[in-house]
């Protein structure tokens, strides 16, 4: 019996991250984005997502229910509106993975030093990156940055997300940072 030899979870986890961008451009292909900002909330409503806001504790920020044909994202009103756009495409990231019985409310005790190995936290990394290719696209960036050479601030505002965020994404795409 031939069997191919498993991959080490760094390298299965760099995989899924791959994934997940991927999944993010056919999403972006198949609505015809071709420039920021990313409207996700039509995107949520053509995969027939209803978005709902709601008064959850600081600590929630979105949650995702299916029940039969009927999908609700429930997205914290008390957020900047930027976070709350990432969190929808966060829980979009987490439906289109098909991360099944997922709930943010799940511990798990792992190694710090090896969370790498936690199922919830390899799905929490998928679904930031998967939300984080679909509101700010790498094809995007790379104009914007090399081309029009626009600073942190100004690519947030131009993309509707937090500086924190554009930062992130800018750091995992190995782009120049410029503050």
């Amino acid at each position: 019996m031939n069997m191919l030899p498993r991959l080490p979870k760094k390298i299965s986890n760099m995989i899924h991250s791959r994934l997940a961008r991927e999944k993010a451009h056919n999403i972006l292909r198949m609505f015809g984005v071709t420039e920021p900002p990313v409207d996700i909330d039509r995107i949520a409503k053509l995969l027939d997502f209803k978005i709902v806001s709601f008064d959850f504790p600081d600590s929630v920020s979105a949650v995702i229910r299916i029940e039969g044909s009927s999908k609700v994202i429930g997205v914290n009103k008390k957020h900047a509106l930027v976070r709350q756009k990432f969190s929808i495409a966060h829980e979009l990231g987490h439906y289109l993975s098909g991360h099944e019985n997922f709930s943010h409310e799940k511990t798990m005790f792992v190694d710090p030093e090896k969370k790498y190995l936690d199922p919830q936290y390899i799905q929490e990394q998928e679904a930031d990156e998967f939300a984080a290719e679909l509101l700010m696209p790498e094809d995007f960036l790379k104009n914007d940055v090399t081309v029009e050479k626009l600073k942190i601030a100004d690519l947030a505002k131009k993309y509707n997300v937090s500086e924190q965020a554009m930062t992130i994404q800018l750091i995992n795409l190995q782009l120049p940072v410029q503050g």
